[in-house]
């Protein structure tokens, strides 16, 4: 998911949030909490964080947090922290209105602020409560399973991109769960599954850079060279699957040809190709 996209989903529980009658209750004029708080609320809602978040930080020192409705103001100002990508100070609030006030949608947010925070381990804890409340929702399977993708707990990856490809099958999911074996180095499963994904969905490109990417670490050439020429059929300007293309042809002792493509490949931005132009065409260790 992108992180627009997760700003969306999280302030449209705020939003929700909002219309609590707490907050919807008419105040005196003389009131200035009352005031800073719509005035914050308005400032939200326009995507101006750093106005709503000073606000919320008077409103917050003026209430000492005594009541629970005090401390969903102390919710609305990790969300600005958030969004500010002030992150530690966003897990610092919502894990004090979590003590105060557990819900959802503050576990749902602080499992974001961990998702960017790097903080694998404690994501997984508000994702597995959700999921054991949800079993089959799909989202949350996928989730966790990009979460173990990125942790390298492969094999728990896989066992939930399983369950989701009977959800939701596509060449996307099945290409993952390639990967799976993939980074466990079990390049004959990985490379099983990548064959099935090119017969199933002969367009989805991702999967030749996937299987090229394997046989070339496995040196089997004559075998990458298959799978780029493929995935250059479909796209020909792809400079990955060029790059590529160059290395095997190299590798094969097929210099001139293999230095054509690293050159291309170069010219149109892949920096990593400069080492093997170095190496096997320019003659410079």
């Amino acid at each position: 998911m992108e992180r627009t996209f997760r700003i969306n989903c999280i302030k449209g529980f705020i939003i929700v949030m909002m219309v609590n009658p707490f907050f919807a209750f008419a105040q005196s004029n003389a009131d200035k909490s009352a005031a800073w708080l719509v005035e914050a609320d308005t400032l939200m809602g326009r995507q101006d964080y750093t106005g709503a978040l000073a606000l919320y930080n008077k409103v917050i020192e003026k209430s000492k947090l005594v009541s629970d409705e005090d401390f969903k103001v102390l919710y609305k100002r990790a969300f600005c922290y958030y969004s500010l990508a002030r992150f530690d100070d966003a897990l610092r609030d919502v894990n004090q209105y979590l003590q105060k006030v557990p819900d959802d949608q503050a576990k749902l947010l602080r499992a974001y602020i961990n998702q960017e925070l790097g903080d694998f381990e404690a994501q997984l804890a508000d994702l597995n409560e959700f999921i054991a409340g949800n079993p089959g929702n799909p989202d949350l399977l996928r989730w966790r399973a990009s979460v173990f993708m990125e942790s390298e707990r492969y094999a728990e990856a896989e066992k939930d991109i399983r369950v989701l490809l009977n959800y939701q099958p596509g060449p996307e999911l099945k290409a993952y769960l390639g990967l799976t074996y993939y980074y466990r180095s079990n390049a004959d499963s990985a490379l099983t599954i990548f064959e099935e994904v090119m017969a199933e969905d002969p367009e989805y490109g991702q999967t030749y850079l996937y299987a090229t990417s394997l046989a070339l670490e496995e040196e089997a050439y004559d075998l990458a060279l298959q799978y780029v020429n493929k995935g250059l059929s479909l796209d020909p300007a792809n400079l990955t699957l060029l790059f590529y293309k160059g290395i095997a042809l190299v590798e094969k002792d097929e210099t001139d040809a293999g230095c054509r493509c690293l050159t291309k490949a170069f010219a149109g931005g892949m920096d990593d190709a400069s080492d093997y132009l170095k190496a096997y065409c320019y003659g410079v260790d």
